[in-house]
């Protein structure tokens, strides 16, 4: 069984992430996880609607963090890949800034382009990765009834 964690995404401090575009860190309160961003690089739209997409997924159970374990280790819904994707026009619904993704092994945002540069995407497309690739996350698809 698995903490239930929150996220939220935020604009970094000056100096704060030293020339980084984006950081995932431990949040400020416990099993929370704070996404810091530059300035300049994304919207205060774009960070609170993926915080707001981003809150059920881990409130659900359709993310979650397992202990690292060999058994886990190779649990078939492993997230082995994660990343963001700049939508230049016409994949997302109309009024959405992101959309999630879910495929077997993988998640994907899906952001819009006016929304966010191509580095944040470039970083966060690397940073979620290792993420994923360090520490055991598991995704559950909708409708699937199993147990964590």
């Amino acid at each position: 069984m698995s903490d239930l964690i929150t996220s939220y995404y935020r604009f970094a401090q000056p100096g704060e992430l030293k020339g980084r575009v984006a950081d995932i860190r431990p949040g400020s309160e416990p099993n929370s996880v704070a996404v810091v961003v530059e300035r300049g690089h994304a919207t205060q739209e774009l960070l609170d609607a993926l915080g707001g997409a981003q809150a059920p997924m881990f409130a659900t159970g359709q993310w979650y963090r397992l202990p690292d374990t060999p058994e886990n280790r190779t649990h078939p819904r492993r997230i082995l890949r994660a990343s963001w994707e700049l939508d230049p026009g016409g994949k997302l619904p109309e009024g959405l800034l992101c959309l999630s993704l879910e495929r077997p092994n993988e998640h994907q945002w899906l952001v819009h382009e006016n929304h966010a540069s191509f580095l944040l995407t470039a970083d966060m497309t690397w940073l979620l990765t290792r993420m994923v690739r360090s520490e055991v996350w598991i995704q559950r698809g909708a409708g699937e009834l199993g147990d964590r």
